[in-house]
């Protein structure tokens, strides 16, 4: 006699399969889940290194911007100074004329 196959017996074949399947597609799911998980967890470490290193670089800048604003300050309380001195020697220079009749000249004042 032929084999028959009735509903039922088609419907457990159906679920027994229908659960192996649904198992392999989960298991590849998780799998590629934890190759995503460990592509993030680069990025993450990298970005971390990243923020590491832009504190490192503004701490140098903030110590390089201190560095340039004292040395423009020595150079701007230079320059007033030495525009005091070229005054208090142009007076000098007038007083002495005047006093001794000695006239004096320097090259670049």
């Amino acid at each position: 006699m032929a084999d028959s196959v009735t509903k039922k017996d088609l419907e457990e074949i159906l679920d027994k399969k229908f659960a192996q399947y649904q198992g392999a597609i989960i298991e590849a799911a998780d799998y590629k889940f934890k190759q995503v998980d460990a592509g993030f967890e680069q990025i993450n470490q990298r970005f971390d290194s990243l923020e590491r290193r832009m504190d490192e670089f503004d701490q140098k800048l903030d110590k390089l911007t201190t560095t340039l604003d004292n040395l423009f300050k020595k150079i701007t309380d230079y320059d007033d100074e030495l525009a005091i001195v070229r005054g208090d020697i142009k007076q000098i220079k007038k007083i002495i004329k005047e006093k001794l009749g000695i006239e004096i000249s320097a090259v670049g004042w």
